[in-house]
């Protein structure tokens, strides 16, 4: 895939979102949205914010990546906003693709990251991924909710892995067959 390349556009909630592949030109934005979630202690694995700089190094490595075909990357916008991100890395023996995704916090619970998802299962079905990877804190109900409505399951729990708010976080691996 190349960069920018629009995949799909859909409506939710009267608002035309546009998935589309990530390039250069977001990085400020790819760093804001990372660091709003930061800011509001969202439910990742990330709790420092990230330099701008070491969003670049990320995203030069990551566009590679994406036009060597070894990953998937999908970015949501709404009127020009960056809303969304989500991402499959391919692993070197080609049959698993470990996923990401974050969605800023006034677009959660409408749709947009399980069409997202769903999007990501697709392409990585049409290259020939057998199996789907992605690694979600305990807390994190909605998205939990969300990974078995699309087909994931608990495959592993690592004890105490995240420590937040002075207690510590179980993170659960999720995984499902295509």
């Amino acid at each position: 895939m190349r960069p920018n390349m629009i995949i799909e556009e859909f409506t939710i909630k009267d608002a035309k979102v546009t998935l589309r592949t990530p390039s250069m030109d977001d990085l400020i934005n790819l760093t804001m949205l990372i660091n709003s979630l930061v800011s509001e202690k969202a439910q990742i694995a990330f709790t420092q914010k990230v330099t701008l700089e070491s969003e670049r190094e990320w995203l030069t490595h990551h566009i590679a990546s994406l036009e060597q075909n070894k990953s998937i990357s999908i970015i949501a916008e709404i009127n020009n906003e960056l809303i969304a991100s989500s991402d499959m890395q391919i692993q070197p023996d080609g049959e698993m693709g470990i996923i990401g995704i974050i969605v800023k916090k006034n677009f959660r619970n409408i749709g947009i990251g399980t069409h997202m998802l769903k999007v990501v299962i697709a392409q990585a079905n049409q290259r020939g991924i057998k199996r789907l990877r992605l690694h979600v804190l305990a807390t994190n109900n909605t998205a939990i909710h969300t990974y078995v409505a699309l087909g994931f399951i608990e495959t592993q729990r690592i004890a105490n892995q995240h420590f937040r708010d002075n207690r510590y976080i179980d993170e659960i691996i999720m995984e499902r067959t295509i």
